[in-house]
């Protein structure tokens, strides 16, 4: 009689399925992040490739006309004072220039998104840099004609900036600087796009607050005014981890006289206080973060554009 032979089987225990189930599953997480990493390398390989182009074409239409083009778009035939220029697929470009100026200027971004590029017509493709949920622009604002800082800026079509001792370079370096009613271009909507690119906007006070917690203020210091917070202040200046890299621009005063370069920093927001305004302040001697609300709108700070 032959013995019996135990059957084999050849099935998975409960512990090996989830073992099966668990590496799936780090596997299919890992593609998952692999794929996110190409697509943003994609995206943001596409927005600087869009300005790159962009900027060539711009250039060449100076040197053919005199002037940058007045607009960029598709849906105007006059091509004495428009450039059509197209975007890569989901991207959209933002405008804005100077050509009332010696130093002709203008400014270019590139949105998919979250994610923003921007150029100059000195500069190359640039990243905005993201904070918590929101989108800033790398640089402060330096569009419009160079008027002179013993002169006031006026509502004439045209937008104008001072120059800090009253020196083109020193806008190129640190960017203009713009009385409120010019920045705000004679609207007193807080949140409005001023005289930042089409696609981003003058940041409120209660904007500046949301970066202000982002950096690491509770919400009752963010609301305080004077010197707030303990490093905040050293995370926007140059250098800082934030990447703002704010540039101790200096201001034009009341006087007027030019005051603090390469010290102090103080920037707009689009909030009135009563007959002023509210902005952010920072210097080399602080690490705090200042928030104020009695400028007068007829001194002369710089701007920093929050995107849309």
């Amino acid at each position: 009689m032959k013995s019996a032979r135990r059957s084999k089987s050849f099935g998975f225990t409960i512990v090996e399925l989830l073992v099966v189930i668990v590496v799936i599953g780090i596997l299919a997480a890992v593609s998952i992040v692999g794929y996110s990493g190409i697509t943003q390398k994609a995206v943001n390989s596409s927005l600087q490739s869009d300005l790159t182009s962009a900027s060539k074409q711009l250039k060449l239409f100076q040197v053919d006309n005199s002037n940058y083009p007045t607009t960029i778009r598709c849906d105007i035939a006059d091509s004495n004072v428009n450039k059509c220029l197209r975007t890569s697929s989901g991207n959209s470009f933002g405008y804005s220039v100077s050509n009332a100026t010696n130093a002709q200027t203008f400014l270019l971004t590139d949105t998919n998104g979250a994610n923003v590029y921007s150029l100059t017509n000195d500069s190359a493709p640039k990243s905005w840099i993201i904070i918590g949920s929101q989108t800033w622009a790398p640089y402060n604002l330096n569009v419009g004609t160079k008027v002179l800082g013993s002169t006031n800026q006026t509502n004439n079509s045209v937008v104008e900036k001072f120059c800090y001792n009253d020196l083109e370079s020193n806008c190129t370096t640190y960017g203009g600087l713009y009385q409120w009613n010019e920045m705000m271009q004679y609207v007193t909507t807080e949140g409005t796009q001023g005289i930042c690119p089409t696609g981003s906007h003058l940041p409120s006070d209660n904007e500046w607050k949301t970066l202000d917690k982002a950096l690491g203020m509770d919400q009752a210091t963010a609301d305080l005014t004077g010197w707030r917070g303990t490093d905040q202040g050293t995370q926007v200046k140059a250098g800082g981890t934030s990447g703002l890299n704010f540039p101790m621009a200096g201001y034009r005063n009341l006087t007027p006289s030019w005051m603090s370069i390469d010290a102090r920093e103080l920037i707009w927001s689009s909030t009135e206080n009563g007959a002023a305004a509210w902005l952010r302040n920072t210097d080399l001697a602080n690490a705090q973060f200042r928030r104020d609300g009695g400028n007068d709108k007829m001194q002369g700070f710089s701007v920093r554009c929050l995107n849309n």
